[in-house]
């Protein structure tokens, strides 16, 4: 009698520490990862030489995405239409540069880009105008 409750003891041990882990799952971090930034909108005309900026306000990974956006390789910019984006990807909190290019052009027409800036759980949308005069 004394030997099968050992081996009862023996087993309800060995069942406890074989299911118990499989029993607690981990905390899932239910907080989204949001994205925001700070204009919606940069307008350009052909007289315009500055740069404009903008910041991004996250908390993990975030890039730019647009039709016809051009990398530059090994460096973290890209050319979309007559504008350089600098940069375009990032972890945190970061101000991004957009400028005219300097081979440009000049602005005869006028159009818009729009720049997704994409996050881990929400995007947001920035647009670039450019203003012919």
């Amino acid at each position: 009698m004394k030997q099968m409750y050992c081996l009862a003891r023996g087993i309800a041990v060995i069942a406890v520490v074989y299911f118990l882990p499989a029993s607690c799952d981990k905390k899932e971090d239910f907080s989204k990862k949001e994205i925001s930034i700070d204009r919606t909108e940069l307008t350009f005309s052909k007289e315009d030489s500055e740069n404009k900026e903008f910041n991004v306000s996250c908390d993990g990974e975030w890039h730019i995405e647009a039709d016809s956006l051009s990398m530059y390789y090994g460096v973290n910019m890209a050319n979309v239409r007559d504008f350089t984006i600098t940069p375009v990807s990032g972890k945190g909190n970061a101000t991004v540069t957009v400028s005219l290019k300097n081979e440009r052009p000049e602005i005869t027409e006028s159009y818009t880009v729009e720049l997704n800036i994409i996050g881990k759980d929400s995007q947001t949308t920035l647009t670039l105008k450019a203003v012919a005069k």
